[in-house]
């Protein structure tokens, strides 16, 4: 027999498949079978919830390690014979935004999207986008007043406001000792292992002014973080209310659609693109670390929103902590650190946060939040 024909319909469809959210509970009565089946049904798409929520967990985690390694290389890198660094960030966040709506707008077309803001009225893609502007920006800023390790520390706490917002703006949302002790536990294990080896020579713990400027500047971070995802999962249950499916694809877009217009703003007021061309022209060489940027997170955000739309904030939160801690593990062993006991205890103690949670009540709420 002759061998069959490549079929361009058939790959696209196939695409669109891998492409199309997350099966979550707005879509678990689509495929149900007859009555005697459906427990059965029911079992398979739980199944299939978990096998998503792994994949999803996985391809955060890889991503944006690789990303994480990007932005170091790029901001420590010495370019040209003036060993200039690159220090615009303004533009960091302008290209990442570009890239992000690039793809997620790709991957609404490809999924037969009608409507890339999903219905949803432009102010509240605004409020959100605006909040995720300042997470990323003001996160930044705290770096030139305190020390990195104290910049961990306190974002290391990001999961709280996430939770607490979840209530403020999803009434129906509940606390529960599973979700309390499991942020907790992912909080105490990134601090033990930041800490585990003490400060370097010269970082004493100061509180002065300048440091007091920083922890302003990461507690207005975790402020922005406390909005920005539950505040997703408000517009999400808002256009569920009328009938509008919302899927992390129109999360993806609007959100680094509005960050991109801001912070566009930003770097026409501050004159800041003219020197990020000036920079690129006198040293070629930081174009490729800045598409290996752009594409990183461009990728790693495809995972992030779906995992957003289809299990909530929270889950978002504690997944890209425990990617922070693997981050710092693969810098560890890539440049041949060596972890002192109390390190491993807090690795422990991150990696143990989510099973401990499973055995208290309501374990199971926690995971879908």
């Amino acid at each position: 027999p002759s061998r069959p024909k490549f079929c361009w319909t058939s790959a696209f469809s196939s695409v669109r498949e891998l492409l199309l959210p997350a099966m979550g509970s707005d879509n678990s009565g689509k495929d149900k079978k007859p009555n005697g089946t459906n427990g059965t049904a029911a079992e398979a798409g739980k199944g299939n919830d978990t096998s998503m929520l792994i994949f999803l967990m996985v391809g955060v985690w890889v991503t944006f390690t690789v990303f994480g390694w990007a932005t170091e290389a790029l901001t420590s890198t010495p370019y040209g014979e003036k060993e200039e660094k690159f220090s615009f960030t303004w533009s960091l966040v302008l290209l990442q935004s570009v890239g992000n709506a690039f793809v997620a707008a790709i991957c609404l077309l490809v999924t037969g999207s009608k409507s890339l803001t999903g219905g949803v009225p432009p102010l509240d893609w605004i409020i959100a986008g605006g909040a995720y502007l300042g997470a990323h920006k003001f996160g930044l800023l705290s770096l030139h007043y305190i020390i990195f390790p104290m910049q961990v520390l306190v974002k290391s706490c990001k999961a709280i406001p996430v939770m607490f917002g979840e209530v403020i703006f999803e009434h129906h949302v509940k606390l529960t000792l599973a979700k309390i002790v499991s942020v907790a536990m992912l909080c105490a294990g990134v601090v033990t292992f930041t800490f585990g080896k003490g400060s370097k020579k010269g970082e004493a713990f100061e509180l002065d002014d300048k440091m007091i400027k920083g922890l302003c500047f990461v507690l207005l971070a975790l402020f922005c973080d406390g909005v920005y995802g539950p505040y997703q999962n408000k517009i999400k249950t808002k256009a569920k209310a009328v009938g509008v499916s919302i899927t992390g694809y129109h999360n993806m877009f609007n959100m680094n659609l509005w960050q991109g217009v801001f912070a566009l703003g930003f770097c026409l007021y501050s004159g800041e693109l003219p020197k990020v061309m000036e920079f690129v022209t006198r040293n070629p060489a930081v174009f490729t670390d800045l598409v290996k940027f752009g594409v990183a997170m461009a990728m790693g955000n495809i995972f992030i929103f779906q995992m957003q739309s289809s299990f909530g904030a929270l889950t978002v939160t504690k997944t890209t902590t425990v990617r922070k801690l693997i981050s710092v593990l693969f810098s560890v062993y890539y440049f041949g650190h060596s972890l002192q006991p109390m390190q491993w205890a807090g690795v422990a103690m991150v990696f143990a946060s989510e099973p401990v949670a499973k055995l208290l009540p309501g374990g199971d709420k926690a995971k879908a939040h």
